[in-house]
């Protein structure tokens, strides 16, 4: 069930993403930093977390490599469009998808349900 999972958008985040999300059926929690997102993340696990690369506080790409290492969470990054080498390093910090600023709606919808899915496939199977 989608009520179930939550997901985390750290960051300067769009208030207009998150209330999508919630429509959408999505369970959301927002930080506004990375120091916040680290507190929620001991806190409670989240099944995706979609994170700023700009943060104020630490960089997001940081944020994102860490949740890597330590969960099977996806992770959604969002990066500026003008900022190509972003994207690579969004990848190679372990997140599945990177979405440019600001977010399409229904790419960022798009994205969130297919991490759902491999979410759901893989904690079955177990």
């Amino acid at each position: 069930e989608i009520g179930n999972y939550s997901c985390r958008q750290a960051g300067f985040y769009s208030v207009a993403n998150q209330n999508y999300l919630i429509c959408a059926g999505y369970t959301v929690k927002g930080v506004c930093s990375a120091i916040e997102f680290y507190r929620e993340f001991l806190m409670a696990p989240y099944a995706i977390s979609i994170i700023d690369t700009d943060l104020y506080d630490q960089e997001g790409l940081v944020v994102a490599e860490y949740a890597r290492k330590n969960t099977d969470m996806g992770i959604i990054t969002l990066s500026e469009p003008l900022s190509s080498s972003t994207v690579p390093s969004s990848f190679n910090s372990g997140a599945d998808f990177n979405l440019f600023k600001p977010v399409q709606l229904r790419q960022l919808l798009s994205c969130v349900g297919t991490l759902f899915s491999r979410f759901d496939a893989v904690h079955e199977s177990m």
